[in-house]
């Protein structure tokens, strides 16, 4: 049976250990793939294909995507960091977080029904309390863009 870092709280919860740092990454990762079709279609239009958030700051960069629509989603991802980040046994913490996106633009295609580009790479870093970094990367081969 295998032990899993944790300490109880007043209510008998468990609070978790660092290593689920990573599991918060690939959540926060995941979920921005699954959303990012504005950003996507803004990284061809401006012909940037990488975009970074400070997901502590909500700071989003270069400023052609920081726009209100784009910080919704990026403040999705706040929050979910946030509420994760409470889970942590004291001392834990996360002390930095950075969403980047590159996105495949030179791989354009569009028919029909909807225009899309190529592999996209989406990178969380999240840094601890005592500086460890816990990176997730997240692939998709195509991504749908969208106006």
């Amino acid at each position: 049976m295998r032990s899993v870092e944790t300490a109880e709280t007043p209510f008998g919860q468990k609070k978790l250990g660092r290593k689920h740092i990573k599991s918060f990454a690939s959540g926060i990762a995941h979920m921005f793939a699954c959303s990012a079709q504005h950003y996507a279609w803004l990284a061809y239009r401006h012909r940037l294909p990488t975009v970074a958030i400070d997901l502590l700051e909500l700071r989003i960069e270069p400023s052609e995507f920081d726009i209100e629509r784009n910080r919704t989603l990026a403040g999705m991802c706040q929050r979910t960091l946030l509420r994760n980040a409470e889970q942590l046994a004291p001392p834990g913490t996360v002390v930095t977080a950075v969403l980047s996106a590159h996105f495949g633009i030179d791989d354009y295609s569009e028919d029909a029904r909807s225009a899309s580009i190529g592999r996209s790479i989406f990178t969380v870093i999240l840094t601890d309390d005592r500086g460890k970094e816990w990176r997730v990367d997240h692939a998709e081969e195509r991504m749908l863009i969208q106006s």
